[in-house]
């Protein structure tokens, strides 16, 4: 089904990829590749489908027959690393590896939040979606049916349970989204080794306000790679955008 209008996507619950957004560069790499690199499209991070849907409905408007497979426990946040602890930032900000503007970002985004909710503020509420359990496999398998998409593989379970070296199918793209430390440590080797050459990640939570522990795993995992997170160019207003390429 092609759905037409912006509140159909608003009502469904997925990001509009014809309109300009913050997967701008993400989706700009599929449609320039989906047909020169080998590999079908993986999700980290799927929770209610918001990003999965729209890249399973533009492969099939770009008629490509690349699947999108999607990895989530669809249960919510499993019990959280020291490193996703919101003191993190502060020792991020020590040793380098973030600048004094996403400190002090990350000071005020949790200010407001503990204003806004009278409360203590920790990994698991500091998100608007608090810790991701609002959702269901069912429900997204509702909105997959609706839709008509036969392009979409869901990765039920923890990820030490799926994410397993016996898994053969390569990935052309993957947009990380997991958030959390341990699922950062579990996901990227994976991810990487099974990225064609000249594959991209989406590192969506590289820059965060709310969650430390995701840079933390994705700069210990590239340490001693040859490639490393790269910045795109900074709009106006908008936060930074982090993504890195495999070496052809």
């Amino acid at each position: 089904m092609q759905l037409t209008n912006d509140w159909e996507f608003n009502i469904l619950q997925i990001y509009n990829y014809k309109l300009s957004g913050k997967l701008d560069e993400y989706f700009k790499f599929i449609i320039k590749n989906y047909d020169k690199l080998d590999g079908d499209i993986c999700e980290v991070g799927v929770y209610r489908g918001f990003s999965l849907l729209a890249t399973a409905m533009l492969l099939k408007e770009l008629g490509s027959e690349k699947k999108v497979w999607g990895f989530d426990s669809f249960s919510g946040f499993p019990s959280y690393h020291e490193n996703d602890n919101l003191t993190q930032f502060e020792y991020l900000y020590s040793i380098g590896e973030i600048s004094l503007k996403h400190f002090e970002e990350s000071k005020l985004n949790l200010k407001l939040k503990e204003y806004m909710t009278e409360g203590s503020i920790t990994p698991s509420n500091i998100s608007t979606s608090m810790d991701f359990s609002g959702t269901s496999q069912s429900f997204l398998e509702k909105k997959i049916e609706y839709l008509g998409l036969d392009n979409i593989v869901l990765v039920d379970g923890d990820y030490n349970d799926t994410m397993q070296k016996n898994f053969k199918t390569s990935f052309m793209a993957v947009l990380m989204d997991c958030d959390l430390y341990e699922s950062h440590s579990i996901a990227l080797p994976f991810s990487w080794d099974r990225l064609t050459s000249g594959g991209y990640i989406y590192l969506d939570e590289y820059y965060s306000l709310k969650f430390p522990g995701a840079r933390i795993a994705t700069n210990e995992f590239f340490q001693d790679r040859d490639e490393k997170p790269k910045m795109y160019l900074l709009k106006p207003m908008d936060f930074e955008r982090w993504y890195v390429q495999k070496n052809y």
